[in-house]
């Protein structure tokens, strides 16, 4: 069988071990890892890979924005194993490439879905299908009308924090960066949201479907 180049970014650790676990049960199935988007450019291996894997949330350049670059060549094909179940981050993997999105719970079936996405298909979870029909149905509200300006993916990732209950500091910790930064992304969410208060914020990210 021939053999299969799989890259794959991930900074949980433990995670990590876990999926490589997995892959090390197919002996056609060779991989390399990194644990930044950063590490993986600096590395110059992009071109060598079958499939990469990664995760969206992860320190410093986001799966997103390693999505619209990986993707500026069209061949290419890629596998989102990620926590972060919401729409936004969901869409904006699929617009931008990735041809499966799947939870990090679903690893049993990981071999069967590498298989699937390089031959051609694509792979979602069941509950991501049907977030994505879902939204189909939503009606669209326009950010003329109501006022409200898209959130970039980093503060979409915040927010979705911030809405689990994570203060700054922890924010801070999981990105690898300081509280500082946070805190202004922070103000930027509220000044996009054109809210003064954290409870505010909520409601209005529900209101208008972000969450």
């Amino acid at each position: 069988m021939k053999s299969i180049s799989i890259g794959i970014i991930e900074d949980n650790l433990d995670f990590l071990q876990s999926l490589c676990g997995v892959l090390k049960q197919n002996s056609h199935l060779n991989f390399v890892t990194w644990n930044s988007a950063e590490d993986f450019w600096t590395s110059g291996q992009s071109k060598d890979l079958d499939l990469l894997i990664l995760d969206i949330g992860l320190p410093g350049m986001s799966g997103i924005d390693v999505l619209k670059t990986y993707h500026a060549v069209e061949s290419r094909k890629s596998l989102v194993i990620s926590a972060l179940q919401t729409d936004d981050a969901i869409f904006s993997a699929l617009r931008n490439g990735a041809s499966g999105y799947i939870w990090k719970s679903e690893l049993e079936s990981l071999p069967e879905t590498i298989q699937t996405i390089l031959d051609g298909g694509s792979v979602i979870s069941p509950s991501i299908a049907a977030k994505v029909l879902l939204s189909f149905r939503k009606p669209q509200i326009h950010s003329d009308l109501c006022g409200v300006e898209v959130l970039t993916p980093r503060e979409r990732q915040i927010l979705e924090l911030i809405v689990e209950g994570d203060n700054p500091n922890q924010i801070a910790s999981l990105f690898g960066t300081t509280v500082g930064t946070v805190r202004q992304q922070i103000k930027a969410i509220y000044k996009k949201l054109q809210v003064n208060t954290r409870v505010q914020m909520l409601k209005k990210a529900r209101q208008f479907g972000i969450f």
